[in-house]
């Protein structure tokens, strides 16, 4: 990303707080017309104390190339699940799962960590940064994953180099040697942000992105992610409570007890 719009990204986040109810703006029907995740008839249970407990029970979905996706529902709908198995973190008990053409639900363990360390970056609510590493090392760990020993030291430089870009991008430049406990939480999601973006992925998964931080630092994140999603056509699928924060979506998908029960274009709304 050039550096000017690099700058824009940290200026937006120094001037007037971000409201949750503008940071989306109107998007071109033209770069929505490819299909890049399917899911089809899609079921999950899980047992506890020999009670299998239904969570997806038959879900059909079409999230569009270059669209930002908002997934609600109440606790216990299958929002976490769905967004899980989107990222091949778990396996469905039926149904298919499609990236891009490719069915994806039913992949070799091997085969699914290649996907997702290459393709899908994913943000958890909770960050799931590795607290003995420095924020550097944790923006650069798909990479070490993703490359041999030898591959990664030959790349180090290039890799280090789009780390730090990322980390500028995101107002963290000052705090690349810090460790997680030394950062507040809108630090540590921004970080797990620019982690997930590492490996230039084609959609990103978000478990509730703001769910834990204050309304200012969550409408940072926001629109964080709205611009990345407009400069660089970044497929978006978010989990989140807030029906205020996911209007702000191209549609919001509304699932009741494992069942998409509504798909609405929120712009329409």
């Amino acid at each position: 990303m050039p550096a000017a719009q690099e700058s824009s990204l940290v200026a937006g986040r120094s001037g007037a707080a971000t409201s949750h109810t503008s940071w989306r703006a109107p998007k071109s029907s033209s770069s929505q017309q490819q299909t890049l995740l399917s899911v089809t008839a899609l079921t999950k249970s899980y047992s506890k104390a020999q009670v299998t407990i239904p969570v997806l029970q038959g879900v059909d979905l079409m999230v569009n190339r270059g669209e930002i996706a908002a997934i609600v529902g109440q606790s216990g709908s299958g929002k976490s699940t769905l967004l899980h198995l989107l990222g091949t973190l778990d396996e469905p008990d039926s149904g298919m799962i499609y990236f891009d053409g490719q069915r994806i639900d039913n992949l070799l363990p091997r085969e699914r960590d290649g996907l997702r360390n290459r393709s899908i970056g994913m943000i958890f609510q909770f960050y799931h940064l590795l607290p003995e590493l420095t924020m550097l090392e944790n923006v650069l760990s798909p990479l070490m994953i993703q490359e041999s020993a030898w591959a990664y030291w030959r790349n180090r430089r290039r890799h280090t180099e789009r780390a730090l870009e990322l980390l500028d991008m995101m107002g963290l430049s000052h705090r690349i040697k810090h460790r997680p406990n030394e950062l507040s939480g809108g630090e540590m999601q921004r970080a797990a942000i620019a982690r997930s973006l590492i490996a230039q992925p084609r959609v990103l998964l978000a478990d509730e992105p703001t769910g834990n931080l204050d309304q200012q630092t969550g409408g940072e994140i926001l629109e964080i992610l709205r611009i990345l999603n407009e400069r660089e056509n970044l497929t978006i699928v978010m989990v989140t409570h807030n029906h205020a924060i996911a209007r702000q979506a191209d549609r919001v998908v509304q699932l009741v007890e494992g069942k998409v029960q509504e798909i609405a274009d929120s712009r329409a709304a």
